[in-house]
């Protein structure tokens, strides 16, 4: 027997069936279920014409290192059928297999893997969309709380636990000392704790800006794609700054860069989140500013937030392994560590004025 879908062209033979059904598909979802396929040596079947792509369910539950009925406790809606396909918690779609159905899946199966599913009355398989979702996701009735950065159960979580509070003065020497003299040693360590998580993040992410602008392209530092059922995708950007996000930062990043506008005409979605992101978070005036009409999707976050929103992803992720959360990463990572200490400006500040980054108070700009 010639089997279809061997390791050696898995990943040809897969982007080639996505493709064929879904040609606008984004490469972000496509070479990271590539990837992950590989990596797990995930099967999956194709339909008779070679569209598409099926899984199933289980044994992403096991590549994720959960029991192999995660899904089907947790994420599966038992009234899904061959005729009702709709998941709420999930986009893409999922199917509960019985009877000819499942007869008629495991002939494919058996015909493109070279493997017999054996006796078993039904299954849940989910095409190539839902599969992604599924195994970007935590696991359990927690996951389902926070499926995209704004979700209200991990950001209320987060927030309980993080307080912003405004700075207006800053010392080169604080900020020297805090872990990071350059942005891009920020995105290093964020892009770090963000590789133990299914939570991935894309940096220096360059799009073609607009054509009356003065340069061709714009880089975002960092970016997250989430598919979603109803919205089709959300795209959140992090803009990073190494000590204090300032009214000028926001306004030049939203208005004269245009960095919000410029994320939903690339990713042709209105569903965006613009994210500031720095040590100190925002100025008094940059977190007034913020909470403006002209400002909505746009949010200025500590390190601290930003670090500890990746924490509860990597905790949901690794549920089997706490150890490794709490003592590997909590207590014994100095990356980690660096990322969740809560910087802040002495008391009393002793440095020459040449030392010292003062946040002027402007009049506020309309």
């Amino acid at each position: 027997m010639t089997i279809i879908n061997p390791p050696s062209n898995s990943a040809i033979k897969l982007t080639s069936a996505i493709k064929a059904i879904a040609p606008e598909v984004d490469s972000t979802v496509l070479s990271e279920l590539c990837r992950l396929t590989r990596i797990h040596n995930l099967k999956w079947v194709s339909d008779k014409n070679g569209k598409n792509a099926y899984y199933i369910m289980s044994d992403l539950s096991v590549a994720k290192g959960l029991a192999s009925d995660d899904y089907k406790k947790n994420w599966a809606n038992s009234t899904a059928s061959p005729e009702k396909t709709s998941l709420e918690s999930l986009p893409g779609k999922a199917w509960k297999l019985e009877g000819e159905n499942l007869a008629n899946f495991k002939i494919l199966y058996k015909e493109q893997n070279g493997i017999s599913l054996g006796k078993i009355n039904a299954l849940w398989v989910g095409d190539f969309l839902h599969v992604y979702s599924y195994l970007v996701q935590g696991s359990s009735q927690a996951a389902k709380d926070f499926q995209s950065v704004g979700a209200k159960a991990i950001q209320l979580k987060v927030e309980e636990e993080i307080i912003q509070q405004p700075i207006e003065v800053v010392t080169k020497h604080f900020i020297y000392n805090s872990g990071w003299k350059k942005e891009e040693y920020l995105q290093r360590d964020l892009c770090y704790l963000a590789s133990m998580t299914p939570y991935k993040l894309s940096a220096e992410v360059a799009v073609e800006d607009y054509p009356q602008s003065k340069t061709e392209t714009r880089r975002f530092d960092l970016v997250h794609i989430q598919p979603h059922k109803t919205k089709g995708k959300i795209v959140t950007c992090y803009e990073l700054k190494k000590d204090i996000i300032t009214i000028e930062d926001l306004v030049m990043t939203v208005h004269a860069k245009r960095y919000l506008q410029l994320l939903k005409d690339r990713y042709s979605t209105n569903h965006v989140n613009l994210i500031l992101v720095a040590p100190f978070g925002g100025s008094a005036e940059a977190l007034e500013k913020c909470q403006g009409v002209d400002y909505e999707g746009v949010e200025i976050w500590t390190v601290r937030k930003f670090t500890q929103l990746l924490l509860e992803k990597a905790k949901a992720y690794h549920t089997k392994d706490p150890y490794f959360i709490n003592s590997n990463l909590l207590k014994e990572n100095e990356t980690v560590q660096k990322l969740l200490e809560a910087p802040q400006p002495p008391k009393e500040i002793e440095a020459t004025k040449s030392n010292v980054i003062q946040m002027p108070i402007k009049k506020r700009i309309a």
